[in-house]
């Protein structure tokens, strides 16, 4: 059984379990997870009979090509998704409640004459968590372009340069691969006492000498997101940066260390923020630890001190561990790699250089 078809399969015993006629989905992600299509707009109708995909004319021949096993189903626009839905008597639908509008449900029911909505957020999440090998593929190689674009960038960063000219070459450098299908429109990029915000988006600032410089960036292969932050020095760090540097990475390097199915987002996330406190610095580290990605930048499960991070980590997940210090009018450290479990421990898919580098 194929990876689609088990998606599929895995949602048909959700509606027998809910005892709900068919399962809508519509967004983006979840869309093209269960059906492989990449277009903006369509409808996966998933019944225990048959999986249907409604698209308009722009993406008629899209879908044929993305979602093999589906049965193409030509739509004007959205009135015709509810009068498909009347005419096939579907009555009791899965939805996705952290997608679908209040104005939809309600026309859901108005025009599409569904009786009954119900939530199947979960069992998506669910299936989402553990990638599987062609996802895994997808991530590798985005990692590798990642490392790649570091490597570049730091023969390109003088003083005078600005964070946007520093975001401009690792945008255009990672860009340049055609299996890379997007990125952020801005990456992070902070330097000097703009380091002390965790998510400093690239700007004016130009970088000088003695600043310590984050970059959290990635890029999305065939769907699927790379996340790394790496910190370098233009010219010599002082003690200080030296010091909070060095805390930061071995906080890192014992959380990695620390991972393996089994073991909870909370007891990762412990392990980092006890070696920062121990330094004397876990007021500075206010966020998670890290979170899972795929097809968006941020997935469950978390590593995180929250009621997210409960769950329990599975071979197959991908996690991002990624610590960092901000202090206010100084300036901050973060580094993050992308890591996979594994059910002894993980594998680190983000092979740049972690020691600290001063250009």
């Amino acid at each position: 059984m194929g990876d689609k078809d088990y998606r599929i399969e895995q949602i048909r015993k959700e509606l027998r379990e809910q005892g709900l006629d068919a399962a809508l989905i519509c967004g983006p992600f979840n869309r093209r997870y269960v059906s492989g299509f990449a277009g903006s707009t369509g409808y996966a109708v998933i019944t225990q009979e048959a999986a249907d995909f409604l698209v308009d004319f722009r993406y008629w021949e899209q879908a044929a090509q993305q979602c093999p096993g589906w049965d193409i189903i030509k739509i004007k626009g959205e009135d015709d998704v509810f009068s498909w839905l009347r005419e096939h008597k579907l009555e009791t639908l899965g939805i996705e409640d952290n997608f679908i509008t209040v104005r939809f449900a309600y026309l859901l029911k108005q025009k599409g004459h569904v009786s009954k909505t119900q939530g199947i957020d979960g069992v998506l999440t669910k299936l989402r968590m553990v990638k599987s090998e062609e996802e895994l593929t997808h991530i590798r190689r985005a990692c590798e372009i990642t490392d790649l674009a570091f490597s570049h960038v730091l023969t390109k960063i003088c003083e005078g340069m600005s964070e946007a000219e520093i975001d401009n070459i690792l945008q255009s450098y990672m860009r340049a691969y055609p299996e890379v299908d997007c990125m952020a429109d801005r990456f992070i990029v902070a330097s000097g006492e703009h380091g002390a915000l965790p998510h400093g988006i690239a700007g004016e600032r130009k970088v000088q000498k003695g600043d310590l410089i984050t970059m959290d960036f990635g890029c999305n292969c065939r769907g699927y997101w790379s996340d790394v932050t790496r910190t370098v020095c233009l010219g010599p760090a002082n003690e200080r940066q030296k010091e909070i540097y060095e805390v930061t990475l071995q906080a890192q390097r014992a959380a990695i260390a620390a991972v393996s199915a089994g073991k909870t987002g909370y007891e990762i996330d412990r392990v980092a923020r006890d070696v920062i406190t121990a330094a004397g610095y876990g007021e500075y580290f206010g966020h998670g630890l890290g979170h899972s990605f795929g097809l968006e930048i941020h997935e469950a499960p978390r590593c995180s001190q929250n009621e997210m991070c409960d769950i329990m980590l599975e071979e197959g997940m991908m996690m991002t561990i990624e610590p960092g210090i901000y202090i206010p009018g100084f300036g901050g450290v973060r580094i993050e790699d992308d890591i996979i479990v594994t059910k002894d421990g993980c594998i680190d898919l983000t092979q740049s250089e972690k020691e600290l580098i001063e250009l």
